[in-house]
């Protein structure tokens, strides 16, 4: 039978090949939508739990978008006086802040990190984001030559990792957050004051707004449980000149952006899908009836309805198996176009998708697509099956 499906399949090359290549195209639209949905859902999650920031304050008049700040690794050269910290403290409805220290966004001069990681200074003690992976390091603190690395910045060593010509200790290497603290690399406050001061082109910056041991480039606030984010933002407005991003507002609004993408592209290619099972329902209904004297004939010389039936089934099963496989292949070749081109204009919290989550959505899709392939291919294997081989033999043919 399956030697029967695929000759028949062969026969029709052109066909088929067309029905095969839509299906694909839906498949793949389908399939790339969901794995970038689904790593940007993680990533939303996962920033919710280890970000642990609700508010972040950066110098006033520093123009990057929020996104590239919470998510994007993006990093300025701007910053604002320290005593600031003490002041938020202060402000009603803060829970707890601790400032950090910018220096370079690191770039191929420094060993090939890449031009998305930041060096940030960290203050241990009123830091409540890295302390808890320095304990898994048995550490309370950070030396000089000491580093831990977010989780997708890359090391080619696995102790040791070079930055502006100094060798650093990787004490750990932190777990995936979703945030702009994966393409960071974490250092003492002090360590990260004393890169930042060999930078030549930093020196009007200390001219005109003091030494970097004076200065911080961002402060995060932890907001209490009972007070509203708005109120606490607006009394941080009044303390002086910082500019304040609410996470929750940043990922809502990334959140409802991809919504509006998932529904759309994946619309398209559900469309492209059930366009394509329409046209494969056509194609074998047509072919019932221009095969009538081919199924009269397997009838007349014993195969039975059922079997007739299971042929122009298997045909069209055959058909949504391979251009699913197909769509598959496109499908991830999709997701990382879309997903570069996404980063190219946007940054947002991303966790790429397990490989257990793609093999089942991989297999989902096969079993969904083989299944409405069967099911396009009843009416006509029914219509086929009811062929009365007596009327073929006689007329050649039926009404």
């Amino acid at each position: 039978m399956i030697r029967l499906i695929w000759k028949s399949l062969l026969h029709r090359k052109l066909q088929s090949a067309a029905l095969i290549i839509s299906i694909a195209v839906g498949v793949a639209i389908i399939f790339s939508v969901a794995a970038v949905y689904k790593g940007v859902a993680s990533g939303m999650e996962l920033s919710k739990q280890r970000m642990g920031a609700d508010i972040v304050i950066i110098p006033y008049g520093v123009t990057l978008e929020p996104s590239l700040i919470l998510f994007g690794g993006a990093s300025a050269n701007s910053y604002m006086p320290k005593n600031l910290v003490d002041a938020v403290r202060g402000v009603s409805g803060v829970r707890q802040a601790t400032p950090q220290f910018f220096t370079h966004a690191l770039t191929a001069d420094c060993h090939d990190i890449g031009t998305q990681n930041r060096m940030i200074g960290y203050d241990p003690a009123s830091d409540w984001i890295i302390g808890p992976w320095l304990k898994k390091a048995h550490k309370t603190e950070l030396g000089p030559d000491e580093v831990i690395l977010g989780a997708k910045v890359p090391t080619w060593t696995e102790n040791q990792i070079s930055i502006l010509g100094k060798w650093y200790n990787i004490v750990t290497k932190a777990e995936e957050t979703g945030t702009t603290l994966d393409y960071s690399l974490f250092v003492s406050m002090e360590e990260a004051r004393r890169v930042v001061m060999k930078d030549t082109a930093l020196k009007s910056v200390w001219t005109k707004q003091g030494p970097p041991a004076e200065l911080i480039s961002t402060i995060l606030v932890q907001v209490d449980e009972q007070a509203k984010v708005e109120e606490v933002v607006a009394r941080i407005q009044e303390v002086g000149f910082m500019q304040p991003i609410v996470a929750s507002e940043v990922k809502k609004r990334i959140h409802s952006q991809f919504t509006v993408f998932g529904l759309l592209i994946g619309g398209l290619g559900l469309l492209a899908v059930f366009t394509s099972l329409f046209h494969l329902f056509a194609r074998f209904y047509t072919l019932t009836w221009e095969r009538q004297a081919e199924w009269g004939l397997f009838l007349a010389i014993g195969a039975s309805g059922r079997k007739i039936a299971a042929i122009i089934t298997g045909e069209a099963v055959l058909v949504t198996l391979t251009g699913s496989l197909a769509g598959l292949l496109l499908g991830g070749g999709l997701y990382k176009t879309a997903l570069a081109l996404l980063a190219t204009y946007q940054a947002f919290p991303f966790v790429p998708p397990s490989w257990s989550f793609l093999v089942a959505l991989s297999l989902l899709l096969c079993i969904i697509f083989a299944g409405l392939g069967a099911l396009a291919a009843w009416l006509p294997a029914y219509l086929g099956s009811r062929i009365d081989p007596s009327t073929i033999m006689t007329r050649g043919e039926f009404d």
